[in-house]
This record gives structure tokens, sequence and C-alpha cells, in this order.
């Protein structure tokens, strides 16, 4: 038997087994394998089946909700109409209550008085009222002077109550002032009259001479130009005691030199923060940057004062290179503030965003400043408290 018999008898049994048989929901014919029911329904026509199952499942249920729904609300108007029916029930007793009693109180039988305290306005017969005007005297210069009198005359009677003698100048004392001008203007006076009595009272002079006036904590944050516009932030808790001080293009022996200068006045114990190092990175090997350090720690431990170091930002303009720099110089800055006393706080994490930063990479944006401002500000309440 050769290759094309053999062909020709596969075609003929495949012709018996294939059949085209047609869909009894839609009518579409399909070749298929076999030989199908006489009931032949295609999968789309199923699907569709199941799908008209599916939405008058759900339309029984939206009418059963329909039914309970309007149930509910005849439930509700029931109730509405025996509560309203309730209310006007206690009204119609409550007015039959009224209406016998008015009955009893006609009749005779019984009254249920309450005590009633009415009293009656008095009225002054128009023989007793007296038109005056209180501002006449105000009107003539004899009225004004009246009154200048007047004041003085009170004047004089406070005068003669007070400790200081008689005839001498009294110094009007408000809350606001401090001892010290209190005594300023007791001398004051006291050389005016000339005649060196001591004006004031008895145990005042000693109590102004002991007492001492409370002052707060001095703030002064000092650094290069990065603490431009941080100002605000900072000082806005307390602008009377705490400074800013921003040298541009300063560097570690800058601040070295003019420390003692900016701290002149600065009072016991105050809290200063240093932000500085950024210019000498730049310019200067490691060694020479901690040296520096250390000669600035040395200065600092001449003055009685809390030190809190501030850490060097990173500079996006620059390469690996320098913030790897800045990096090592950080680490040391951390371990040489713990060994030396002094405090440090970091804020490279805070500063990884370029937008920070202005175009020139080196100096802050504004939105920079904010943050930098804020951190100081968050640092110098958790360092007074």
């Amino acid at each position: 038997m050769t290759d094309s018999e053999v062909a020709v008898g596969v075609t003929h049994v495949a012709d018996d087994t294939m059949k085209m048989t047609g869909c009894g929901s839609c009518g579409m014919y399909m070749i298929l394998e076999g030989a199908p029911g006489k009931s032949f329904v295609c999968m789309k026509c199923r699907l569709i089946e199941l799908m008209e199952e599916k939405i008058r499942g759900l339309e029984m249920q939206v009418e059963s909700l329909v039914e309970f729904r309007k149930g509910f609300e005849q439930i509700m108007e029931q109730r509405h109409e025996v509560s309203e029916g309730k209310s006007s029930d206690l009204q119609m007793e409550a007015g039959l209550g009224n209406f016998e009693g008015r009955l009893g109180e006609e009749s005779g039988q019984w009254k249920h008085v309450t005590k009633r305290t009415r009293q009656r306005k008095r009225r002054a017969s128009e023989g007793e009222i007296e038109l005056q005007n209180r501002f006449a005297e105000l009107e003539n210069e004899e009225g004004a002077q009246q009154v200048v009198t007047e004041g003085d005359r009170a004047r004089k009677k406070r005068r003669a109550v007070s400790p200081i003698g008689k005839g001498e100048e009294l110094m009007e004392i408000t809350p606001n002032m401090s001892p010290r001008r209190i005594q300023d203007g007791v001398k004051r006076i006291t050389r005016e009259n000339g005649n060196g009595k001591n004006l004031q009272p008895e145990g005042t002079g000693d109590r102004l001479e002991n007492s001492t006036v409370t002052r707060k904590r001095q703030v002064y944050v000092i650094g290069d130009s990065l603490l431009r516009r941080i100002d605000r932030p900072v000082t806005r808790a307390d602008p009377e005691n705490r400074r800013v001080c921003c040298l541009p293009g300063a560097k570690i022996r800058d601040v070295d030199l003019r420390l003692k200068r900016i701290l002149k006045g600065a009072g016991k114990n105050p809290l200063i923060i240093l932000h500085v190092g950024t210019n000498d990175t730049a310019r200067f090997s490691l060694e020479s940057i901690k040296g520096d350090y250390v000669r600035l720690g040395r200065t600092l431990k001449e003055i009685e004062a809390q030190v809190i170091f501030s850490g060097i930002l990173p500079v996006p303009r620059e390469g690996q290179q320098r913030c790897d720099k800045i990096m090592t110089i950080n680490r040391w800055l951390r371990q040489w503030c713990y060994k030396e006393g002094f405090g440090m706080y970091g804020h490279w994490e805070a500063f990884m965003d370029r937008g920070q930063f202005s175009r020139d990479g080196l100096h802050l944006s504004r939105e920079g400043n904010r943050l930098l401002g804020w951190r100081l500000a968050q640092l110098i309440k958790r360092a007074l408290n």
C-alpha cells in the first residue's frame, strides 16, 4: 500500500468522526468530534443562561428588600401614631385638670395660691426730680480751673500719706521698673532737693542693694555663611536672649579669634552652638582641621558655658572625595566632643536632598534654611530644658 492510499484512508476516517452540529439555542453550526446529543447547546449559550439565572436571583433579593422596607416603614408609622395619641391624651388630661381647678376656684371649694412677692417701684414726684448737666462746669474756664484744683488737692493728700516728707517730689514707681532704676531715681531726687535727706523708706536701702535681678540664659549661635536667614526660627521663642552671629567665609581659626569679643556680656553659663568647618574642608588637611578644633576647644574651656558643636553639612557640588573627608571629620568631631565634655549634633541624614541647597551647591536654599533653623531651635529647646 502506497503513502497516498494511506492518507486517503485517514481522511475518510476523520470525516466519519467529525460532524457538523447546530446549537439548539442560537442556531449556530459547529464541527464537533463524535455524535453529540439531540439537545446540544454551545458554550456561549450556557454562559448566557447562567447569567440570566443570577439576574433572576438578584431581582428576587431586591423584591424581598423592598417588601422588608415597606413593612418597616409601616411599623414606624404605627409607633409614631401611638406616641402622638399618648401625647394628645396627656394634653387633654392636663387641660381637664386646669379646667376643674378653675371651676373649683370659682365655686369656692378650694384654691391653690402661690407666694408672689411683687414690689412696686416707687415713682418720684415731679417736684423731686433735679435736672442737672454734669459737664456744665467744663464749658467755662472757671469750671476747668476748679477741676484742676481738685486734682492738686488729691495729689497733695497722697503725698501727705506717703513715707516721704512733705513738699518733696514723689517718684512714680511702676511694676516693670528694676530695683536698680528705682534706686537711681531716689538718688536723683535727693540730689535735686539738695537737703541730703534719705528719701527711701526704712529698710528699703539694704533690700535694693542686696537684691539681684534674675536673668535668663543667653543663647549664641555662631558660625559661617550657612547660618544666613535662620535668625527668625531660632530667636522667635525669646528674641531678647538669643543671638545668631553669621560670619560669611569664616573658618575655625576666625571663630576662635572673635569668640571672646562676641561673648562679651553674655552672662553666666550661656549656651553656645557653633556651626563651622565647611570652608576648612576645602583648603586644609584633616590634621590641620583637627588642630584648629582643639585650639577652639581650649578657648571655650576658659569660658564657663554649655557648648554644642553642629556637624558639617554635605557639599553637593563637590565630588565623593570631599564628602568622604567631611564624614571623617564629623566622626572624629563626635568622639572628640564626647572626650572633652562638649555636645555634638549632626545633620548629615537630614540634608541628603539636593533641593535643600542653592544652585551653587554650597549654600542652603530657603527650604534648607528653614530646616536648619527649625533643627537648631529644637536643639536649643532641649538644651535649655
